[in-house]
């Protein structure tokens, strides 16, 4: 219904505003410019489905890192991993990766400045000095480095100033928040200027860690909790870059940034105990524990302000990344036209470590750690050029990374089980030729075709470790495997200038997501029955307009995918530990719809609203030989999202300018799993979200300095909502939400 109601609407809105507005030319939209397709254009003029952010957004809607994207963007969803807070499970058109264990590909490519962030593991991390945010649904390859299948988000930073100046900023809040962030710019030294950013960033946990016993003191297993609190915050980031003009032609800018955050696990609320499996798998003996647990449980619908746990004690991430960009304006190469070449020279380590407990008591039934480092180093080079008629990219890329990840893991410890240290790791290495050229024929000026190619090679090596300490060795495997993967895919776009305001495209394009093996596998010869490569084949129609003089806004964009292999994640419940394997699931069509819609009313008023609507539904599932699609579910595929959002200009004059936003977020239900048995105890209810703030800006102190003070609150009604779940079998842990938060901001511009 909330599909019908926003197509029957959206057209009758648009013509009530085009009424409304005939005649008034006071108020216009500014013109929105993205690097989408690795040239400056106008976003009505790029012919994809891409939401941008600028720095105006990025202060008024409070986003600090990718996290607080999701609610802006049709189609999107971006919630924490289970079992941490800096883990992104991000999901775009419904292409998602469930679980970011270091060894799996993500499905939504993060580039930071134009280098690709290879994991979502640690994903979720402030970043100084955020200039712009693009947000790219459909595959992406043939202008990107990195093939991936669901879209792009691009991160891009603000750079050194011309002029010597900076910022300093301070906020408050509730549950003891405290930021502070200072950037300082040296202004141009000659050919140089440099620029450095620090913020840090701590706040109390959310939830209280208690001691406590429902049985009243009759429970032998009850162990002391293991810290006071959970989902803390402490944070800091550093950021350095430096540009270097060293002729009117040639550029080199250097970067490096650091992100380390040192705090308490998420809270893993128990919201259900199948006593039945208790008495099936472990016998009546054991039976018992089911009873044990069953006071501890805390209903879905419920955020608890406080749990009992015995073993849940950090989630540490640190990530550090440097990153020299050469740009050369190479002049005119004859029939080539204008070219422009770039370098772009990355390397990235994260070091992850975390020590959880995922059973919502304080008896020691599951707990497990895992200390991953990860490091990635990329090459990519491109050609940019510009003829009356052609605009092309020609790229060359390069990507190596490697991992270690230690594991151990402890099932049912209150026996005396010992832990289980596994081990697994991954050395690979991809490479990658593009291009994509952009014609106009001159006798057609309004239509332009787009055609882009791409080839790609992924060698994967990777061996894994398990003692099974705790059964003895009686399980115990070891081994390593090797494979390579190669595809050429391609995307063809055509687009149509109706007018000047006005035009539409069409977008056929593939997306490949190379094969590999499962770190987490229970066996050897599941590790070694590595998953096939998948690949998609996306159609796309799409529009976008301005109306009534440059005051009305209105995108949308219609899609279809169809997946073949399609990797699933699937979570191994009772296997011993929180696990999951990628399996090739057969076929799946994945389509829907987008509308992005902005009206610029009056000069001080705006509003705007964003749709999708998605259809997700498997066309094959095959299991030992069996079509099984009735039995599965498609994870993180809400077939509604929608958001409102009023930004007015409240006041203008000498004290500056007193600008309020409020935005309205809905978020339908969906699954986080496969399973159906899993999502029975997992099913994610629909919820609305209500974001805030107040900002008066542009308070002039003296000379070439302002103030801007700032009011915010997320989630001012204090909606209480699931994100993810996990679900053992004989218990389901669940993960919530942030609950309302709400501070005051001062900054300093000078």
């Amino acid at each position: 219904m909330p599909c019908y109601r926003a197509r029957k609407l959206m057209p009758t809105a648009v013509l009530l505003a085009s009424s409304i507005l005939a005649g008034n030319a006071m108020a216009q939209l500014e013109e929105v410019v993205v690097t989408a397709q690795k040239r400056e254009q106008s976003l009505q003029d790029t012919p994809i489905a891409v939401t941008a952010f600028d720095k105006s957004a990025i202060d008024t809607q409070g986003i600090f890192n990718v996290k607080d994207l999701a609610q802006f963007v049709p189609n999107t969803l971006i919630v924490e991993s289970p079992g941490g807070t800096t883990g992104a499970t991000v999901a775009i058109r419904g292409a998602v990766t469930i679980n970011p264990a270091i060894t799996w590909e993500p499905t939504v490519g993060l580039y930071l400045d134009g280098v690709f962030l290879g994991k979502n593991l640690g994903g979720i991390f402030d970043i100084a000095e955020l200039e712009r945010v693009e947000v790219l649904r459909g595959p992406q390859g043939t202008l990107y480095g990195k093939n991936t299948v669901g879209g792009a988000i691009n991160l891009i930073t603000r750079q050194p100033g011309e002029e010597f100046g900076g910022q300093a900023d301070v906020s408050v809040g509730n549950e003891g928040y405290q930021r502070a962030k200072l950037r300082i710019d040296t202004g141009a030294l000659g050919n140089f200027r440099a620029s450095i950013a620090y913020a840090m960033a701590e706040r109390d946990g959310f939830y209280d860690n208690v001691d406590a016993d429902p049985s009243g003191g009759f429970n032998p297993f009850v162990m002391p909790r293991s810290s006071d609190e959970f989902s803390n915050l402490d944070s800091e980031t550093w950021r350095v870059d430096a540009i270097w003009d060293v002729t009117d032609s040639f550029r080199a800018r250097y970067a490096y940034d650091s992100s380390e955050s040192d705090q308490e696990p998420s809270k893993a609320q128990l919201t259900d105990v199948n006593a039945e499996l208790f008495a099936a798998q472990l016998g009546p003996e054991l039976a018992f524990l089911a009873d044990l647990m069953s006071p501890y449980v805390v209903s879905e619908d419920k955020n608890a302000s406080k749990i009992s746990n015995d073993s849940s004690q950090y989630e540490i991430s640190d990530t550090q990344g440097h990153a020299l960009t050469l740009d050369w304006d190479a002049g005119s190469w004859g029939f080539m036209g204008d070219v422009a070449l770039k370098s772009i020279t990355s390397y990235r380590e994260l070091d992850w470590d975390d020590y959880i407990d995922i059973d919502g008591t304080n008896m020691d039934l599951f707990h497990s750690s895992r200390d991953v480092e990860y490091e990635q180093t990329s090459q990519e080079l491109q050609l940019v050029g510009t003829t009356d008629t052609l605009n092309y990219v020609l790229g060359a890329y390069y990507f190596s990374e490697e991992a270690d990840v230690i594991n151990p893991i402890t099932f049912f410890g209150l026996f005396g089980a010992p832990d289980d240290v596994n081990r697994y790791g991954l050395d690979n290495e991809s490479i990658a030729l593009y291009g994509q050229a952009d014609w106009t024929p001159e006798s057609v000026q309004q239509l332009t075709l787009s055609f882009g190619l791409r080839y790609t090679q992924e060698d994967r090596e990777q061996y894994i470790d398990r003692p099974d300490t705790s059964m003895g060795g009686a399980n115990a495997f070891a081994g390593e495997d090797d494979d390579s993967w190669d595809n050429t895919s391609g995307a063809f776009t055509a687009a149509w200038d109706l007018t000047d305001d006005i035009n539409i495209y069409g977008r056929v394009a593939q997306g490949w997501k190379s094969g590999g093996f499962n770190g987490e596998a229970p066996n050897l010869e599941a590790f070694r029955d590595s998953y096939d490569e998948e690949q998609v084949l996306s159609y796309e129609i799409g529009l976008k307009s301005r109306l009534a003089d440059d005051r009305i806004q209105l995108n949308v964009a219609a899609f279809q995918n169809n997946i073949e292999d399609m990797q699933v994640s699937v979570f191994l419940e009772g296997s011993g530990g929180a696990a999951s394997n990628v399996e090739n699931a057969g076929e799946a069509t994945y389509q829907g719809l987008e509308v992005e819609f902005i009206w610029q009313v009056v000069d001080a008023l705006r509003l705007s609203a964003n749709y999708g609507y998605l259809d997700a539904e498997y066309d094959e599932f095959t299991e030992l030989g069996q079509d099984v699609r009735d039995s599965k579910d498609l994870p993180f595929a809400p077939e509604n999202n929608y958001s409102l959002a009023l930004d007015w200009n409240v006041y203008s004059g000498d004290w500056g300018n007193l600008g309020l936003h409020v935005d309205y977020n809905f978020n339908d239900d969906y699954v986080p799993y496969i399973e159906k048995s899993q999502n029975a105890t997992s099913q994610i209810d629909s919820y609305e979200i209500v974001n805030a703030s107040l900002i008066l800006s542009d308070v002039e102190i003296g000379a070439d300095m302002t103030m801007q003070f700032g009011l915010w609150g997320k989630n001012i009604t204090d909606e209480e909502y699931r994100q993810h779940t996990i679900p053992f079998g004989f218990w389901t842990a669940s993960y919530f939400g942030n609950p309302a938060t709400y501070g005051f901001d001062v900054r300093l511009n000078f």
